[in-house]
């Protein structure tokens, strides 16, 4: 007996079963086109032109990277406004999005119009079959999902109300969603200039003539203070900064080949993070890791027992100087301008020790540390509070829809 359409969660004022459809009766399905690229004239209009980049994570589409001119819209098949946008051809498949203006698509998407169903409702009702819908277009070198197939993909539906009520509840979730995310934006755009000014500070040379030969000059390192400083317990301004080489401060390790190691409780390390875990340790402490040959821009900081393979290097022996202040400071360093190879980048000890930075005292150091250590909180809580929402909505889609 086939199973009752009747979803495990529901708003209590509806009852009955929900009815199953062919995409083809909900709507009229629209496959896109593109107007010849060869035509400039055809371009760089005020209609939108969607393909499939232009789908993100937001429910409805406004802005699309390439735009049509009045003459390139007339060229197209014209999706109005509302329209469910669903990615059928390539290795997105299974994108979907709501037009948010009259507009056109390439041939990758099929759009529908939707007759006697709430477009939002639809909306939510494919992206919770997307995953099914794309193992429709098999293992093929190009995916595809065309028209007509598309049109017989079966789509429960329910009442108008219940579907509306669904739909607005959802949008609802979605609302939230995109409020943590534009906090969590304003939150790293606040760090990201926060760390400008804390270090835009540098050295400069005072270079005079002596007043006895032309020939005599005296040189001295100036220290222009970054823009953000912080004061002292007693509100007093802290001295000025140093300017040292990194090999002043630390000591740089190599990491070394984890093969001959059993498995364990020990991290090991690569340029890309984590790698698996082995039953001893490379360093026991804090430090920070950056690569020696591949990815050689994205600073590791690691604290307490771990290893790191040869492409990683690990710092050590710190003087004068917090880790995890070093961490801040690596962040800073165009590492790409160090690049020592042609191929794949690469860099040496020698010319990482080199590398002039400047440093405060370790009181400002650590002021400096705990500030910014204080937004990144604020970030990885927002960043939860989003992961949170995203698998309630996700739960939501399972249970609120057959």
């Amino acid at each position: 007996m086939k199973d009752k359409l009747i979803p495990q969660l529901r708003f209590p004022e509806f009852e009955g079963e929900w009815k199953e459809n062919r995409i083809s009766t909900l709507g009229k399905v629209i496959t896109g086109n593109t107007p010849s690229t060869s035509d400039k004239s055809l371009y760089d209009g005020e209609y939108m032109f969607v393909s499939p980049f232009d789908l993100k994570d937001n429910k409805y589409v406004y802005t699309t990277s390439k735009t049509l001119t009045v003459q390139g819209f007339e060229k197209t098949r014209k999706i109005s406004r509302g329209s469910v946008l669903f990615v059928c051809i390539g290795s997105t498949i299974g994108k979907v999005a709501i037009a948010g203006d009259k507009l056109a698509t390439n041939q990758q998407i099929n759009s529908i119009n939707p007759v006697n169903v709430n477009n939002e409702f639809l909306y939510y009702q494919l992206l919770r079959i997307a995953k099914r819908i794309k193992i429709l277009a098999g293992e093929q070198a190009v995916p595809i999902i065309n028209k007509t197939q598309f049109e017989k993909i079966s789509v429960n539906t329910t009442s108008p109300p219940e579907q509306n009520k669904i739909a607005n509840f959802l949008t609802a979730v979605d609302r939230r969603i995109e409020i943590l995310q534009k906090k969590r934006e304003e939150m790293e755009l606040y760090k990201k200039g926060v760390m400008q000014k804390l270090f835009d500070g540098h050295f400069v040379d005072d270079e005079k003539e002596s007043s006895l030969t032309k020939t005599t000059k005296s040189k001295k390192l100036r220290f222009i203070p970054p823009t953000l400083r912080f004061k002292d317990d007693n509100g007093n301004d802290f001295p000025d900064w140093e300017e040292k080489r990194l090999g002043e401060v630390l000591k740089i390790g190599n990491g070394r080949d984890y093969r001959h190691l059993d498995c364990g409780n020990i991290p090991v390390f690569g340029t890309g993070g984590y790698m698996t875990s082995v039953n001893s340790y490379l360093y026991d402490g804090e430090s920070v890791c950056i690569g020696r040959k591949g990815t050689i821009d994205k600073p590791i900081y690691l604290k307490g027992k771990f290893w790191t393979v040869d492409t990683l290097f690990y710092t050590y022996d710190f003087n004068r100087i917090l880790p995890i202040f070093v961490f801040i400071l690596f962040q800073q360093v165009n590492w790409r301008h160090y690049n020592e190879a042609s191929g794949v980048p690469s860099l040496s000890k020698t010319t990482i020790e080199r590398i002039k930075v400047s440093v405060p005292q370790l009181d400002e150091q650590k002021k400096i540390a705990d500030f910014l250590n204080s937004i990144d909180k604020e970030i990885e809580k927002l960043s939860n509070e989003i992961e949170e929402s995203q698998q309630f909505k996700k739960g939501l889609l399972q249970r609120m829809f057959v």
